[in-house]
């Protein structure tokens, strides 16, 4: 049940992670709307197993703008024409958009510790599982697994990386 709980973390994470928004004062209230959703997604439930800095929130939020802009985050649906963060379901960027999302969030926060630590909160895990965790929790599957994500490509991010991941959090029989 834990090991589900930490999946599902993972999950709203990357929703949360995929939404933000041209002038300076415009950059400073899209980057805060984008830090301030995915600090209140995290206390809306996912606080207790996946844990993000608001530093960490606030570098994403910034990163987003910086590297993306206000008018094509606008664009993609991550904030509204009044600045405004919107939640998420589904993203579909541009690869190079996709690719500038992932590396602003690897940039802003060890990913891969905060997967892991995730998906082991309050458990333990026996060597095999821990194991294979490692494997399928790598910089490299994860950035992937995001730049997949904020592409659009839910299925093929599922498929690379969620489904081993999955395999490896269940229960042993």
């Amino acid at each position: 049940m834990r090991r589900t709980l930490a999946v599902t973390a993972i999950a709203a994470l990357t929703l949360t992670l995929t939404g933000c928004g041209g002038g300076s004062e415009d950059d400073e209230t899209a980057a805060k709307a984008i830090s301030d959703s995915i600090m209140s997604e995290q206390e809306g439930g996912t606080a207790d197993v996946f844990a993000m800095e608001r530093s960490e929130a606030d570098c994403i939020g910034d990163g987003f703008v910086e590297e993306i802009g206000v008018e094509q985050l606008q664009e993609y649906g991550f904030i509204t024409e009044d600045l405004k963060a919107e939640p998420m379901t589904s993203v579909t960027m541009e690869t190079a958009d996709a690719e500038a999302a992932t590396g602003v969030l690897f940039d802003c926060a060890d990913v891969t510790e905060l997967m892991s630590e995730a998906l082991a909160a309050g458990q333990q895990v026996d060597e095999k599982t821990r194991e294979c965790l490692e494997e399928v929790l790598t910089e490299e599957k994860l950035r992937t697994m995001f730049t997949l994500m904020f592409s659009g490509k839910q299925d093929q991010a599922n498929e690379e990386v969620v489904r081993p991941l999955m395999e490896c959090a269940a229960p042993t029989q």
